[in-house]
């Protein structure tokens, strides 16, 4: 029988494999879907952490902007709903080679 603890350490390493496999699908992906910068900032701001106005805001956008964003992003399964009013992206831009604009988003914990 395995432990919770293997399994945990199974699970990891199937993710880490799946995540490796489908980086250039997601990455091409994201350079198609993501066609502005205001995209690329909303996705990229898309952390989890910030609600749907502080993004909009960082972006140049309206609140409805970045509530449909989320919707479509969801149904493409390239973001993913924390709890509710949150969502949070597969990946940064960054870790995919694709660098977003500048912004700037107010830390929600500062």
């Amino acid at each position: 029988m395995t432990s919770d603890t293997e399994t945990n350490g199974l699970l990891r390493e199937v993710v880490l494999w799946l995540r490796f496999q489908n980086r250039g699908s997601l990455q091409a992906l994201l350079r198609d879907v993501l066609s502005s910068d205001a995209d690329k900032i909303i996705y990229d701001s898309t952390d989890g952490t910030r609600s749907q106005p502080e993004i909009a805001k960082a972006a140049g956008v309206s609140q409805p902007t970045v509530s449909l964003k989320w919707k479509a992003w969801r149904q493409l399964g390239i973001v993913y709903e924390t709890e509710p009013g949150r969502c949070r992206h597969l990946t940064e831009l960054s870790s995919l080679g694709i660098e977003p604009p500048p912004h700037t988003v107010k830390d929600p914990t500062a």
